[in-house]
């Protein structure tokens, strides 16, 4: 009952919001993320990992409850590389000015401030005389 109550409060909700402040922006660069099912070797492969006991996972993952040696360390930064995230390329300036300064009232602060200053209004367009 209360999950029905919610979904009909939030479609109210909506039909008189703008969409951008009702549904979350899709991340940028999901066109990549698979939204099909998760294939069932993987979940086979998930339900064996669950149902190991502890010494036989420290065994399936070539590892053991005090972590890693510094020898097995610098081999795996061979093998894999080093474990950091690719850094996220930095949008141009623009592009984060005009991501902050989209908002709607940002938007008529500028055109009401252009209207004030084009009639000669200094005062209203926020410029002392």
């Amino acid at each position: 009952m209360l999950k029905n109550y919610t979904r009909q409060l939030f479609a109210q909700l909506s039909r008189h919001l703008p969409r951008r402040l009702v549904q979350r922006d899709p991340l940028p660069d999901a066109r990549h993320l698979a939204s099909g099912p998760i294939p069932e070797s993987l979940g086979q492969h998930c339900l064996n990992v669950a149902a190991m006991d502890d010494q036989e996972i420290w065994r399936a993952f070539d590892s053991h409850p005090e972590g890693l040696n510094e020898g097995e360390v610098a081999a795996k930064i061979l093998k894999h590389g080093d474990n950091q995230i690719p850094a996220q390329k930095p949008s141009p300036w623009w592009v984060h000015l005009w991501t902050c300064y989209r908002n709607p009232f940002n938007l008529l602060l500028t055109v009401l401030g252009i209207v004030s200053y084009s009639t000669e209004d200094l005062f209203a367009a926020g410029l002392s005389p």
